[in-house]
């Protein structure tokens, strides 16, 4: 072919549009093959081509499309070159592929013997030429072009120009085409993961209308896909969050980015939850951003856990601050209200079996005054259908999510004026705890949400038996101290229970003694929680005397048993108590205390123990004394220092816990150290569990000439031995040196 002249460059240029146009109004290189090769090949007059694809998952060529004038058959070739493993450097086609640069072949029997040079001997062809799509460096190739002809000059520069613009054009059209794939295999794959995560997710444009929702967001929120789309967001949102979500929409439409924002929702059954949201911008090419995409994570038990986590610590104190009985009733259904409750009630069970004596607290204080009239001048009949009358027959929590049903109506109202306060109040969902405490039942208290998007939960049932627990016990304590130094020798007593809860596996012995005659009680405690896996042990001293400081051990021992049910580390519990005490009103909330942990192992029990500036514990093992403690006294450092310990408690060991009012017995001259406590500990372990801790006490009594101006608090455990001996002798008590004790 000559070189191309002005008259052919309007041909050059309808062409380069024609190609231009079957680019666009194609989707794929299969598409849009056949009709390159035919606009190049009829344009410089070339008799047959073909176009090869670089194939990005093997090191190869794919061939796509054969191009030939009508009256030629290049069938044959096209079928060895479907066959022929076209490499990097391999054939014409590979060498420009490796090579990036337009490879030309002027006699085919001049080429190396190839499965393609019979066909194309066959066809008449004597040259050929393959163009790289797009001309330029070999790493960038996407395709190669190749062409067939009997006879052609390539030396024209326009020639080569022209060649090179038309793979620039098809390597642009294959880059698009590829991205266009890339982004549609990621649209259908994130589809796919939207449609299966089990997270709710959700869009909505930027007017706040929802543009779709997966199954999971069917569950959450309880309205289908189809209920959903097409509706204002507002549908969920809470009245009393009325411009959050313009509010959010806002703030993605910035560029900002919304994680883990912490919100609550109403269900299609007008409930209301909480979430937690990540909302991010859906952005369109052309128009920028679109909309927001939400995802959603239901976190309605874990805020309620954590709630009622600080409910309970914060109530402790509350809970155990007034020793009147009716003040304590009082106080325990106000502190309900709002935070659990919009209506929380108190019927006390009398001595003679009946209902009455309710105190009642609300939100709003008329509707709190016309139920306690309502209690006053109609008592639940404690053998009726009433909610009250059944959990104190059942001896179990209870909770009704829909007070509004007819039948349930029936057995809530007592009369016709209580059902027009529960039609004027909004009652909609209750939960009753009975209220336990020593052993007697003192009553009921019932929580009431009066707002039609509230509805208690079976999760919270053990929160509020939890709470119930605690009013139960506060309530009976006010019962029972009404003198100044009876309230505060009972309310001692109820620091610990009455002896050490059995805690399977596990020998424990306590001493637990008081302070003689004529001196206030002071703020030693201890606590044995048993567990599944094993149990948790707290000793500990408050600083001060009397009904203060035996009300901050209460606080102290209360706030331990609520945390220890959602943390698992000792360090960490402590840590927690010192956030109570540095919250208190007082100059000397202070305390020591030392946490155990213990799990059941094969090889013994497992310990992990933490201490803030108690006096140390003592292992006694075959091999002598261990000594754990350390930290800093607690309720005094935002900051404090708590120590970590772990050890393993062996069918030979003893561990041994004390208060300080072991240690500073007596004058100055008799007291003992640390050291003195593990010596004593070691030359009693052959003792049985309970005469090693009277010995100890013993000593301790002895020391102060028979009588003791601190608590005493001597506690002793080992890993019960299922019949086997002892590592040593009986009588090792004997072996030590008993001239350093009085015993």
């Amino acid at each position: 072919m000559g070189n191309s002249s002005e008259s052919e460059l309007w041909h050059y240029l309808r062409s380069q549009r024609d190609l231009a146009t079957r680019l666009i109004d194609a989707d794929t290189l299969d598409e849009v093959a056949p009709g390159f090769l035919a606009t190049v090949g009829e344009l410089l007059r070339w008799e047959a081509g073909a176009l090869w694809e670089v194939d990005r998952e093997a090191p190869r060529l794919r061939f796509v499309s054969g191009w030939s004038t009508p009256e030629i058959d290049a069938e044959p070739l096209w079928t060895a070159s479907r066959e022929a493993p076209f490499e990097r450097g391999a054939g014409m086609p590979g060498r420009a592929w490796a090579s990036g640069e337009i490879v030309r072949l002027t006699d085919h029997g001049e080429a190396a013997p190839h499965p393609r040079r019979a066909p194309a001997e066959a066809l008449g062809f004597t040259a050929a030429l393959a163009i790289p799509i797009p001309v330029g460096p070999p790493d960038e190739v996407l395709a190669v072009a190749e062409f067939h002809t009997r006879s052609f000059d390539l030396s024209s520069a326009p020639l080569i120009a022209l060649l090179t613009g038309f793979a620039d054009q098809l390597a642009s059209f294959i880059t698009r085409s590829r991205d266009r794939a890339e982004a549609e295999r990621v649209r259908q794959h994130l589809a796919e993961v939207v449609r299966g995560t089990g997270d709710a997710v959700m869009s909505k444009d930027l007017r706040g209308v929802v543009t779709s929702w997966n199954r999971a967001a069917e569950r959450l929120y309880g309205y289908s896909a189809e209920e959903a789309i097409g509706r204002h967001i507002s549908f969920l949102v809470p009245p009393d969050h009325k411009n959050e979500e313009m509010e959010i929409l806002a703030r993605v439409v910035a560029g900002e980015r919304l994680e883990t924002y912490e919100t609550e929702r109403i269900r299609a059954d007008g409930a209301r939850i909480s979430v937690s949201l990540t909302v991010s911008q859906i952005r369109s090419p052309l128009h920028g951003v679109i909309g927001a995409s939400v995802v959603a994570r239901d976190i309605t038990a874990e805020t309620r856990r954590r709630r009622a986590q600080e409910f309970l610590v914060a109530a402790s104190r509350l809970l155990d601050t007034s020793l009147d009985p009716a003040e304590t009733a009082r106080t325990i259904v106000a502190t309900a209200v709002p935070e659990l409750a919009e209506l929380c009630v108190m019927d006390f069970v009398r001595e003679d079996g009946s209902l009455g004596d309710s105190v009642v607290a609300g939100a709003d204080p008329e509707a709190a005054a016309r139920l306690e009239a309502i209690r006053r001048e109609k008592p639940l009949d404690p053998g009726g259908e009433h909610p009250v009358a059944q959990v104190l027959r059942e001896g179990r929590p209870m909770i009704w999510r829909d007070l509004t049903a007819p039948d349930v109506v029936e057995k809530v109202a007592q009369n016709e004026k209580h059902r027009q306060l529960m039609e004027d109040a909004g009652y909609n969902s209750a939960a009753v705890v009975a209220l336990v405490a020593r052993g007697r039942t003192l009553g009921a208290l019932s929580f009431l949400h009066a707002r039609s998007d509230l509805r208690y939960d079976p999760d919270d049932l053990d929160f509020l038996a939890e709470l119930g627990d605690r009013a139960a016990m506060a309530l009976d304590n006010a019962r029972l101290y009404s003198e100044r130094d009876r309230i505060a020798k009972n309310l001692q007593r109820g620091l610990r229970p009455p002896r050490p809860a059995e805690v399977p596996g596990l020998d424990i012995s306590v001493v637990f003694e008081a302070a003689g005659e004529g001196i206030e009680i002071g703020g030693d405690l201890y606590d044995v929680l048993p567990t599944e896996d094993g149990c948790w042990i707290l000793i500990g001293d408050v600083a001060g005397k009397g009904t203060a400081a035996a009300g901050v051990s209460v606080a102290v021992r209360h706030s331990v048993r609520g945390l220890a049910r959602e943390i698992d580390e000792p360090e960490e519990v402590l840590l927690r108590v010192n956030e109570l005490l540095l919250s208190g009103e007082t100059l000397n909330d202070f305390a020591t205390a030392m946490l155990l942990r213990l799990r059941r192992g094969d090889a013994g029990w497992h310990v992990a123990l933490a201490a803030a500036g108690h006096p140390p514990a003592v292992q006694a093992t075959p091999s002598g004394p261990i000594e754990f403690g350390g930290g800093s006294v607690l309720g005094a450092w935002a900051d404090p220092s708590v120590d970590r310990h772990e050890t393993v408690i062996g069918p030979a060991d003893t561990l041994v816990l004390c208060t300080d009012g072991w240690l500073e017995v007596g004058p100055v001259a008799a007291h003992r150290g640390p050291e003195a406590l593990a010596a004593m500990t070691d030359s009693l372990a052959g003792l049985e569990l309970e005469q090693l801790t009277e010995r100890l006490r013993a000593d301790a009594v002895a020391r102060g000439n028979g009588s003791l101006r601190d608590d005493l608090v001597v506690l002793a455990l080992r890993a019960e031995r299922a019949g086997q001996p002892r590592a040593w002798p009986r009588d090792r008590a004997r072996s030590g040196s008993p001239s350093l004790f009085s015993v």
